[in-house]
């Protein structure tokens, strides 16, 4: 075969990109029907707002009813070792509360002593955010999907999703329609953490097998 006519690694790469990458389609009416009562005491309303979503809603807090809006975007997962990242951006947030609604939260909200414009770094002062929120600053959350509870729990899962997503993961998220679109994309922390993904997905049972108290600590 003539040497220029053989395909390069990097053009391999991008033709297995081209023909494995994709989007993955997600109704919001899921996530209507998962998040439209989180719970007894808040209700909330999802829409569009392409390329983020509009999310308006009701809660109780400090013995009053606090109204909020606000627009959120997302980035791609970023993938860092066993890291598995993703940036929320919430802006454009709106809070209010009745004339006569009781309660230090609603005076401060009709007086505006509130910074809304810096919405995250109210959250992570007001509330205890769960492990799985690593930074909550201006108006960025940003959440580590390997310190959700359930992955937590079972190392081996977790060591396996982190493999998996290290050669095909989601790299762009964005609203269409009435959807939420993920991009896919191959390699997105590159061949070496690839390689580095597998090798403690494999070496994950050995490992607890070998020094169990240590996986434990």
């Amino acid at each position: 075969m003539n040497e220029s006519s053989r395909i390069k690694p990097a053009q391999a790469l991008r033709l297995l990109r081209r023909a494995l990458g994709g989007r993955i389609s997600i109704p919001l009416t899921v996530l209507r029907e998962r998040l439209a009562r989180p719970s007894e005491k808040v209700s909330l309303e999802i829409g569009p707002a392409s390329p983020g979503l509009r999310v308006r809603g009701r809660a109780y807090a400090l013995g009053a009813a606090i109204g909020f809006a606000a627009r959120v975007d997302a980035d791609g997962v970023y993938v860092d070792g066993v890291r598995r990242t993703v940036r929320i951006r919430l802006s454009e947030v709106e809070l209010s509360t009745d004339a006569d609604a009781p309660g230090p939260l609603a005076d401060a909200i009709r007086t505006g002593l509130i910074d809304t414009k810096n919405p995250a770094t109210l959250i992570g002062n007001m509330v205890s955010l769960p492990e799985m929120v690593v930074s909550a600053e201006g108006q960025y959350l940003i959440v580590d999907l390997m310190k959700v509870p359930a992955l937590q729990r079972n190392e081996r899962l977790q060591a396996a999703l982190a493999a998996v997503s290290s050669y095909l993961c989601v790299t762009g998220i964005q609203v269409s329609g009435d959807a939420i679109e993920l991009q896919l994309g191959l390699l997105p922390g590159g061949v070496k953490e690839a390689a580095l993904s597998t090798a403690r997905a494999v070496l994950t049972p050995a490992v607890r097998f070998l020094w169990p108290e240590g996986m434990k600590r």
